[in-house]
């Protein structure tokens, strides 16, 4: 069976073409991102890397498999907003562009209470 963490692992792979890199970048030990990239592969029967070339390469199969494991992964984030929408948890990055003379007097007003309201919102000023 084929779990979100190890189309995550694919991903990072291919993002950075190096496993250890990959595996520093997903906090786990290289050792631990092989693995689960090897079960993959068992499960699917193919091999999604070429590890004979560095920096490592996807197969043309890889190719397929890594551009859809995207979509998946793109798809399993909506389900976390759908359930963060109904625990009226907002969450996110929000932009504000605001001109110098003005930011010192209206920024204070909402910022702040904004911030401690949302903790799981990323403020960009």
């Amino acid at each position: 069976m084929i779990t979100l963490v190890q189309l995550e692992y694919l991903i990072a792979v291919d993002t950075y073409r190096h496993f250890a890199t990959a595996a520093e970048k997903c906090f786990v030990t290289q050792p631990t991102l092989s693995m689960q990239l090897k079960k993959l592969e068992e499960d699917l029967g193919i091999i999604v890397f070429d590890r004979t070339k560095q920096p490592v390469v996807p197969t043309d199969a890889g190719k397929e498999i890594i551009e859809q494991a995207r979509v998946v992964l793109r798809e399993a984030k909506k389900v976390e907003e759908i359930v963060l929408k109904y625990k009226n948890i907002l969450s996110g990055e929000v932009k504000i562009g605001i001109i110098p003379s003005l930011s010192p007097y209206l920024l204070p007003l909402f910022l702040g209470r904004m911030a401690k309201n949302y903790p799981q919102l990323q403020i960009q000023v």
